[in-house]
């Protein structure tokens, strides 16, 4: 559900340009030879194999329009071919959709050599379209940072970027096939020698970790928290799960996480705490609740917290102090399940073991939807057939109710 980053990729696969065009540009370097990077970009129907919110892509006969259409249905972008240059590798596009809040659409694409390795730089050129271009430009620049710097084999130089990049680490991850499981996540440290707290971070059935790291990670770092946000796509090929379930080893990803956290000498592995977004929220619970799951885990959360969560899922009891904040317009997963959770009641309404494991605190904003923390969703979109849209004001409130959450119980377990 975190694929909303759809409008500002968008804005980026879009790209503009005009007499007072604006201009943005970063630079990916990667490990392959230029070859068999121009293979991978030079493809120009090849985004679906790198850009985790396009869906498909179809091109036309000719192979000089493409149409690119996004997971959730929520728009297309359509693109003409104006030159392409395979011995220099490089390519110029122009491009139309609804969903970019750019006009003028130009992009250029170039591979070129460096050493042994090889360089993608991408320009787009721009005009703002309804916002400013302040705003325009951050839209762009996010888009481009999202849709290339995000995708392996690339890695983007650190002077476009205004926040720090985040240690890539590796752990054993659990896979109910037989082959070996590697997972990979997204570590900030605190400043302070430690052992500190820590944070598990979980993403939606959209994927983007490293948005999540951006935002959240962030965020929770800065209060003091060692944070190490999981990919749990990417290295099972997987791209969105919107549709239908996750994988059933995905479940225990976040116990394979606090492993790996409980390890570490800065960490504290009494005080690690695991936080979910929408599916990410499904899982922080799971791994919480009473269960097969949290029974087989030699370690143990100390907490969890779940934002705008699938909460009929979760049958409960919680065994550990639990958070739950979502929106009461949340029309995908909705307010009123959680309710019945935070009462100790079913689905149908039954009580539940009463009297039996850690209450659980739920907080209902109103006039929020799914997704309240994307601020990118300023514009609202409909994805999979729901309503996202971004709240400031509720996220201002959610930030400061979770702070205080963590902070609470990691002052219990010390």
């Amino acid at each position: 559900m975190r694929s909303t980053f759809i409008s500002s990729i968008v804005a980026a696969i879009i790209s503009v340009t005009s007499a007072h065009a604006l201009e943005s540009s970063m630079t990916a370097r990667s490990s392959l030879p230029p070859a068999e990077l121009w293979k991978k970009i030079g493809d120009f129907c090849g985004i679906t194999a790198w850009d985790p919110a396009v869906e498909r892509c179809d091109l036309s006969e000719d192979g000089k329009q493409r149409t690119i259409l996004f997971f959730g249905g929520i728009g297309r972008v359509v693109s003409v071919l104006e030159d392409w240059d395979n011995s220099n590798r490089s390519f110029t596009w122009t491009s139309s959709s609804a969903l970019s809040p750019v006009s003028n659409h130009r992009a250029r694409a170039s591979v070129s050599a460096d050493g042994q390795a090889s360089v993608l730089k991408l320009t787009v050129s721009y005009e703002a379209r309804g916002i400013s271009d302040e705003d325009a430009r951050k839209t762009i620049d996010g888009g481009i940072h999202r849709g290339l710097c995000l995708s392996s084999p690339l890695r983007c130089t650190d002077d476009q970027r205004s926040i720090p990049p985040a240690e890539v680490v590796e752990f054993d991850g659990l896979s109910i096939i037989s082959r070996r499981l590697t997972l990979r996540g997204l570590l900030r440290r605190p400043d302070g020698a430690g052992p500190s707290p820590a944070v598990v971070l979980l993403h939606g059935c959209g994927g983007y970790p490293e948005p999540l790291d951006e935002n959240w990670g962030v965020k929770i770092a800065a209060w003091g928290y060692v944070t190490l946000t999981v990919d749990s796509f990417g290295p099972r090929g997987l791209k969105n799960t919107c549709r239908g379930a996750m994988t059933a080893d995905m479940a225990f990803d976040p116990y394979q996480a606090l492993k790996f956290l409980s390890r570490q000498q800065f960490v504290d592995p009494r005080r690690i705490i695991v936080v979910g977004f929408s599916q990410g929220g499904l899982l922080s619970l799971s791994s919480v609740e009473r269960g097969p799951v949290e029974n087989v885990a030699e370690k143990k959360f100390v907490a969890a917290a779940a934002f705008y969560p699938l909460c009929r899922a979760i049958k409960g009891p919680m065994t550990v102090p639990t958070l739950i904040l979502t929106g009461e317009s949340d029309d995908w997963t909705p307010a009123d399940s959680c309710r019945k959770l935070a009462d100790g009641e079913d689905e149908l309404g039954m009580a539940r073991q009463k009297g039996e494991g850690t209450p659980v605190r739920l907080i209902v904003y109103p006039n929020a939807y799914h997704g309240f923390d994307l601020s990118n969703l300023k514009v609202p979109v409909t994805y999979f057939g729901h309503h996202l849209e971004y709240n400031k004001e509720v996220t201002d409130q959610a930030s400061e109710t979770l702070r205080e959450f963590l902070k609470s119980t990691v002052q219990d377990t010390r």
